[in-house]
C-alpha cells in the first residue's frame, strides 16, 4: 500500500459532507539535507499500524539533495512546507505547527525510526492525563542499545560535569537519565520525538524561534512546567534514533552552546548566565591551550586544526552571545 493509500485509510469521513475529520496527532518533521533518513522514517510513520489517525507535515528547509522530488512522488500525502533556506529547527517546527489542526503535535526528528505501538501509547496517556502537556519515551541508538530517556533542567553543576565530561564517567549517555520501569514525571525530554498537546503549546507559545537548534525543546518543557503542565516519560514507548546527522560535530558544538547560554539568559536571570558563560569560557581555553600543544605534532594537525577552531568559535561565543 503507498504512503497516499494509507494517509487515506488514517483519516475518517465526518459524515454525508464526506470531508476527513480533524486527525488525532499532526506528525511534524524538519528535513535539510537529510534525504537517506527522511525515507524510512516516513515509512516507519505509516507502516507500523497505527490505531490513531495521523497528518504529517515535512518543513524542508532549502534541501538540495531531491527531498522534495521523493516525498512528492513517494509520499504524496504528506503536506511540504517549503523555505528558501534554513531558518533553524523552531521557526520551522512553528511553520508545521501552524499548518496543523490536530489536538496533539508530535515533533519527530527525521533520523528516526518510530513504531506505531509506541506512539499510540503515547497519545493514549496523553487522553486520560489532562495534566500531560507533553510525552515522550526512550530513544534506542540503531542497535538497540540505550541512548538516552530524560533530563533535569540545567544547573551550573550539571554544566560542568557536561563540558568535562565527569559525567559520562558516572554513567554513560549522561545527563540522561537511564531507563525507568514505571511512567514518571520529570524535567524534560529531548524533541528527537516528543509528543505536545496543542492546548499547552496555546496557552504557554510554541518554541522560542531565537534557538536555531539545541535547547528549544528544554526552554519549552521549561515553560510548560511553569505554565502548569506536566511531562511524562513512558519508558516502553521507543523510538530508534540515528542522531547527529544535520551538520558536523564542529558546527554542532557552537549551536550546543549557544542554545545552553541561551536557556541560561532567558530562564535564569543574568548572574547565572553570566557564570556559566564564565565557567565555559575557562574550560574552553584551556582546550584552546591542549589543542595548541597537540599542533606541531604531524600526525594530529589536522584533528587539532579542527578543534583549535571549533572552540575559538565557542569562546567567542562565551565573550558575545549572538
Amino acid at each position: 500500500m503507498i504512503a497516499s493509500d494509507l494517509m487515506n485509510t488514517a483519516l475518517s469521513n465526518d459524515g454525508e459532507k464526506g470531508r476527513p475529520a480533524v486527525p488525532t496527532c499532526a506528525v511534524v518533521l524538519v528535513c535539510w539535507n537529510n534525504k537517506p533518513y527522511l525515507e524510512p522514517c516516513l515509512r516507519s510513520l505509516y507502516d507500523t499500524g497505527m490505531r490513531n489517525s495521523i497528518e504529517v507535515v515535512v518543513v524542508d528547509n532549502g534541501s538540495t539533495d531531491g527531498s522534495q522530488d521523493m516525498l512528492r512522488t513517494q509520499f504524496p500525502g504528506v503536506q511540504i512546507v517549503q523555505n528558501s533556506g534554513n531558518v533553524g529547527l523552531g521557526k520551522a517546527s512553528n511553520q508545521g505547527i501552524a499548518c496543523t489542526t490536530a489536538p496533539y503535535v508530535l515533533l519527530l526528528n527525521n533520523d528516526t525510526i518510530v513504531n506505531g505501538p509506541a506512539l499510540d501509547a503515547l497519545i493514549d496517556y496523553m487522553a486520560v492525563n489532562p495534566s500531560a502537556g507533553a510525552t515522550g519515551g526512550t530513544l534506542l541508538n540503531p542497535d538497540g542499545t540505550f541512548q538516552a530517556a530524560y533530563n533535569r533542567f540545567p544547573s551550573l553543576a550539571e554544566e560542568f560535569m557536561i563540558a568535562t565530561r565527569l559525567g559520562e564517567m558516572l554513567w554513560d549517555a549522561y545527563p540522561s537519565h537511564r531507563n525507568t520501569t514505571s511512567v514518571q514525571a520529570v524535567d524534560w525530554i529531548g524533541s528527537a520525538c516528543l509528543l505536545v498537546r496543542r492546548a499547552a503549546l496555546e496557552q504557554i507559545g510554541l518554541l522560542d524561534e531565537s534557538y536555531f537548534i539545541y535547547g528549544d525543546e528544554t526552554d519549552l518543557c521549561y515553560r510548560l512546567v511553569k505554565g502548569g503542565w506536566k511531562i511524562y516519560h513512558l519508558p516502553e514507548a521507543t523510538t530508534i534514533h540515528f542522531g547527529g546527522r544535520s551538520m558536523d560535530r564542529w558546527r554542532r558544538r557552537r549551536m550546543v552552546y549557544r542554545g545552553k547560554m541561551l536557556f541560561f539568559k532567558k530562564n535564569y536571570g543574568a548572574l547565572k548566565e553570566y557564570l556559566l558563560r564564565a565557567m565555559l569560557g575557562g574550560l574552553t581555553l584551556a582546550k584552546v591551550g591542549a589543542w595548541a600543544c597537540a599542533w606541531p605534532i604531524p600526525s594530529m594537525q589536522k584533528r587539532a586544526r579542527q578543534e583549535l577552531a571549533s572552540n575559538v568559535d565557542v569562546l567567542r561565543l562565551c565573550v558575545r552571545l549572538n
